[in-house]
């Protein structure tokens, strides 16, 4: 697992989820990312397109979506290789 210390890690049904800045704009504004960890391997890597006017919003929020995928991972009979998209 990415050990980077830029990353806010964030433990979740035995998944960690590390999120950090990924974006910031002329106007101020910030994104953030997540990559989500099982078993020390990378599952899922989550970009927000939308934008934030603090850093401290913009993680909490990939990291509601990152919990909200897992939770539907574990809920749904399928479990491999879910297609990629944008997340709002």
């Amino acid at each position: 697992m990415d050990h980077d210390p830029d990353f806010v890690r964030l433990p979740y049904h035995g998944w960690d989820v590390c999120s950090r800045l990924t974006h910031v704009s002329l106007d101020g504004t910030v994104a953030a990312g997540a990559l989500l960890y099982f078993e020390e391997a990378c599952k899922c890597h989550l970009l927000s397109s939308q934008q934030f006017a603090r850093g401290e919003e913009a993680i909490r929020a990939i990291e509601v979506k990152a919990t909200r995928w897992i939770d539907q991972r574990e809920t749904s009979a399928t479990t491999s290789n879910d297609e990629p998209r944008l997340l709002p």
